[in-house]
Formats: structure tokens, C-alpha cells, sequence
């Protein structure tokens, strides 16, 4: 394993021998903070994005594992922190009003999730680079372990589970996303109306960007294992979103629905994010690729142009801001997510596979916005959220940890994703 002493040593010495490229890197969209184009191992090129995942990983790879973390409530099994104070990483898991012992314990499966994808993009474009091997084996177990029995409707898992499994050739994974689909159909999803829905909560709920992930991944699930009642079921459970969860006026998807005692949709949240959005966007791009359905892949268009023309774009700073009011007709522009850069950013790029260049520009655009104004270059990660114009954000009392000053793993797994995946052809 090298040592974060090699990899300052590495990156110094390639910036004396490659100085001369620093120009190149404006064709990237990425500014000069980042290291310029460098070689990695010998073999592969080393591209602004390549220096940002490397700095980030071995970030997480340094401070990120918390050997007290629980799983399911009771065992300890260790697993990623929640975040970590960006200048002092010895502060962790920050909730509520700071970092208590109570906290310490604390364990959201999805980040080690997360963060399992970033080193399987990164071993996909640097193959000679063994220097995380240890961490994939850990995360794979891990990740093996936390999402055996997981039983929630939220279909992005089953794809995240899918596709490492089958980068790492890791059949026990595949056999894990297997069993996520199944409980999705068996438990989640409502064959009298034709519809994923949250049925534990009273009223029924939805979130229209999870049903519509969790319809699509039914649709892969049957077709892959050969079920054609997770098929039906996955169509009707996305049209069914299409029909009553979409914005007629913004043509967006609302933020959450309920649906009454008379299996009538009925808007829950009129908040249209950024995040959702695009995770909805992705979701009907694959099922256009799963069923060549023309209509799944318009409104998938749809949705990413209308996130430039709706003013949920910055155009003053870039960026996107947290969400807008559909029903109060307001921009709820305090602060901006993370998660909404990089969930756009990879939207672009999966609809970009099947319609080029469409969105070139935009995709530079959030380029440029993730690696020069929401990476912190001097310490390596991401926050959950910056202020609109890319400061620390600091939450009003009652609201937040306070000083946001604080890596979160969430927030920097779904950015290496997002970014490794535009170098990466699916």
C-alpha cells in the first residue's frame, strides 16, 4: 500500500514534469487549482478528474473507516463514517447539534455502497494502480454483508449492486442485487393499482424517482433472470409514475406522493429537486434501453433540459440550487447540494449514450463546477452542501451540524462516481 507521503512526493514530481500541460486542462472545463495531466503506474493517462478520485480516496482510505459502525441496529460490523470535520479528521459522525458519543455508532449502508462504486471506477480506468486493493476486498464484504437482507424500494441499490458484481466478478454481489429485486416485487410493489409504494407508512406513500428506479430495476431483474411478472410489473409501476407524479406546468417530478384510502394519487411535496430529477432521468433512459419504449427516453429529455430552464441553475455562479416550490412557485436557493451536481452529471452521461452531444456543454458545465468550486483541493473531499456561492455553509440552529465544515462520504462517493463514470464507456 502506498503511503500518502508517496502519493504528495508522486503528484509534486509530475507537476514539475507536466507543468507545460496546464493549458491543455481548460479543455477538460476543470480550472488550474487541480494537478495537471500526469501518467499513473507507467500505462495510464492521468487526467484532472483521475488526481481529484485519487486525493478523495485516499482521504476515505485514511480516515474514513469506523470499526465501531452498527448495522441493523445491533452488530457491530463496521463500515464508513457519516462525515468527518474537514481540517481535524479525528471529529467524526457530526449530527444534530455536533459530534457526540452517541453518534459514533451511527451507519448508513448506502455510503460504503457508495464508495465501493468509486474504487471499482477508479481499478476500471487505472487497472496497474493496486494501491486500494485492500479497501475493495474490505468494502465488497462490507457491502456483502449490509445489503443481504436490505428491504427498502429504492432501485438504484439493485444497479450499484449489479454492476459491481459484475466489474469485480463477484458473483455473491450479483446474487445480493438478485435478492434486493425480489423483495422489491414481493414486498413494495402493489399489483391491484400497478405501483411501488412506501405501504408500510400510513398514508401510503412514494417518492416518483425511487419507483421509477425501482420499476426499471424489476424490468432488468426479470429479463436478466427470466421472470416475466417482475417485467409487467416494473412497465406498470414506471407508468404509473409517468401518469399521476409528474408537473404539468414545470414538467417535473413532484418530491414525494400519497395515495388515499381509494388508491387515488394525491401530491404529498411539491419540492422539485435536482437530485431527483436526475435519478429520474436515468431511470427512464434505462428503461428506454430495456424496452425501447420512445416515450421513457422523451421525458427523460425532458427533464434535463427543463433543469437549465426552470431556474434551478445558477447562471450567475453555476451550480444547482436545492429545489423549487412547484406549488408556491418559489426557488428554494439558500444553499446547494452536492448530490444534485453529481446526480445530474451522471443523468447527462447515461442519456448522452444514447443521444451525443446533446448535452456536451452542460456536462462541462458541472465538470468544471464539482472539481473548482465543491472539491476542497486543500484538504480532498466534498461537503454535503455549500452556500450558492461555494462557501462553507453554516445551518441555523435547530437545522444542521452548524459549521459545515464536514466531509461527508455520501457526498464523496456519489461525486468520484459521477465523475469517473464520464471517462468510463458503459
Amino acid at each position: 500500500m502506498r503511503s500518502r507521503l508517496f502519493f504528495l512526493f508522486y503528484n509534486f514530481c509530475t507537476l514539475l514534469l507536466f507543468s507545460f500541460l496546464v493549458a491543455g486542462c481548460a479543455f477538460f472545463g476543470l480550472g488550474g487549482a487541480q494537478t495537471p495531466p500526469a501518467t499513473l503506474s507507467g500505462n495510464a493517462h492521468f487526467t484532472p478528474i483521475d488526481v481529484v478520485a485519487q486525493q478523495v480516496l485516499m482521504n476515505i482510505h485514511e480516515h474514513g473507516w469506523n470499526p465501531r459502525a452498527v448495522t441493523h441496529g445491533t452488530t457491530v460490523t463496521g463500515g464508513l463514517f457519516t462525515n468527518w470535520k474537514m481540517d481535524n479528521p479525528s471529529v467524526t459522525n457530526a449530527m444534530g447539534l455536533g459530534p457526540s458519543d452517541e453518534t459514533q455508532s451511527r451507519h448508513d449502508p448506502q455510503v460504503d455502497l457508495l464508495y465501493l462504486t468509486s474504487l471499482t471506477d477508479y481499478r476500471q480506468l487505472h487497472p496497474q494502480d493496486h494501491a486500494f486493493d485492500s479497501d475493495v476486498s474490505r468494502m465488497t464484504v462490507t457491502v456483502i454483508s449490509d445489503f443481504a437482507s436490505y428491504n427498502l424500494p429504492k432501485g438504484w441499490i439493485y444497479f450499484y449492486l449489479l454492476r459491481n458484481g459484475q466489474l469485480l466478478n463477484n458473483a455473491t454481489l450479483v446474487n445480493v442485487a438478485h435478492g434486493v429485486a425480489q423483495r422489491y416485487y414481493t414486498n413494495w410493489y402493489n399489483a391491484g393499482v400497478g405501483a411501488i409504494y412506501y405501504n408500510k407508512h400510513k398514508p401510503v406513500t412514494y417518492a416518483p424517482n425511487m419507483s421509477l428506479e425501482a420499476g426499471v430495476a424489476l424490468i432488468d431483474a426479470g429479463m436478466r433472470w427470466h421472470d416475466p411478472a417482475w417485467i409487467d410489473a416494473g412497465k406498470r409501476a414506471i407508468d404509473h409514475v409517468l401518469a399521476f407524479a409528474l408537473d404539468p406546468h414545470y414538467h417535473l417530478f413532484y418530491n414525494n406522493m400519497t395515495v388515499n384510502a381509494q388508491n387515488q394519487d394525491q401530491v404529498l411535496n411539491y419540492e422539485a429537486k435536482p437530485s431527483t430529477q436526475a435519478e429520474s432521468s436515468w431511470a427512464l433512459v434505462f428503461a428506454y434501453n430495456l424496452t425501447h419504449n420512445q416515450h421513457y427516453l422523451d421525458v427523460a429529455g425532458q427533464l434535463l433540459h427543463t433543469l437549465w430552464t426552470s431556474g434551478l441553475w445558477d447562471e450567475q455562479h453555476g451550480g444547482f440550487f436545492f429545489a423549487i416550490d412547484m406549488k408556491k412557485h418559489e426557488l428554494l436557493a439558500n444553499y446547494k447540494e452536492t448530490r444534485s451536481q453529481s446526480a445530474v452529471l451522471l443523468a447527462l452521461h447515461y442519456y448522452d449514450q444514447i443521444r451525443p452531444q446533446q448535452f456536451d456543454a452542460q456536462m462541462q458545465q458541472l465538470m468544471h463546477v464539482l472539481t473548482d468550486h465543491f472539491y476542497q483541493s486543500t484538504y480532498h473531499g466534498f461537503f454535503y452542501r455549500m452556500t450558492p456561492d461555494f462557501h462553507v455553509y453554516v445551518s441555523k440552529p435547530g437545522d444542521g451540524i452548524g459549521v459545515e465544515d464536514f466531509f461527508t462520504t455520501e457526498a464523496m462517493g456519489g461525486a468520484l462516481d459521477a465523475l469517473q463514470r464520464t471517462e468510463l464507456h458503459n
